[in-house]
């Protein structure tokens, strides 16, 4: 549970770097194609998204309680994307626990793979937070889940951005 005010308990930065088989303009498109089916990769129930401009997306997530949370007060995050074609984007999170800031860049490999680097920046306001190692594998494991949802979609021929 989170503490009332705006106290800081910690702040974490991890830098991750990995490489995805597709080219980099597919995965830029792909990454950055915020739609509300997006939450099948996510415990969130619901995602809105409006596209404020050409380069700025703002996306609420809300997710229900489950289990023994079930029947509470939803959580909500908002996501605020700054958007800079081809190679890179910005994300500002905040929730009730937590204040993140994720910087992307894609760059080209050659043979049709992508490094993406990752600089996730996360400031807690709740004491009760993950150790650097941990956020570090949480990061780790949801984009292993990204990537290979996106080298699925670019060997079936799907396009990298929805209708």
């Amino acid at each position: 549970m989170p503490e009332r005010g705006h106290r800081l308990y910690g702040t974490t930065q991890v830098r991750l770097s990995l490489v995805i088989r597709a080219p980099s303009r597919y995965v830029y498109e792909w990454c950055t194609d915020y739609r509300p089916a997006d939450s099948r990769f996510s415990r969130a129930s619901t995602f809105h998204v409006i596209r404020v401009s050409a380069r700025r997306v703002l996306r609420i997530r809300v997710t229900r309680g489950r289990g023994v949370d079930e029947g509470r007060d939803p959580a909500i995050a908002v996501d605020l994307v700054r958007l800079n074609p081809p190679r890179s984007w910005h994300l500002d999170q905040i929730d009730e626990t937590d204040q993140q800031s994720l910087d992307y860049r894609v760059s080209a490999m050659g043979r049709g793979r992508t490094r993406l680097h990752l600089l996730v920046t996360e400031r807690w306001l709740t004491p009760d937070h993950p150790t650097k190692g941990e956020l570090r594998a949480q990061v780790a494991a949801t984009w292993a889940i990204f990537r290979t949802a996106c080298e699925v979609d670019y060997r079936a021929g799907r396009p990298a951005k929805g209708g």
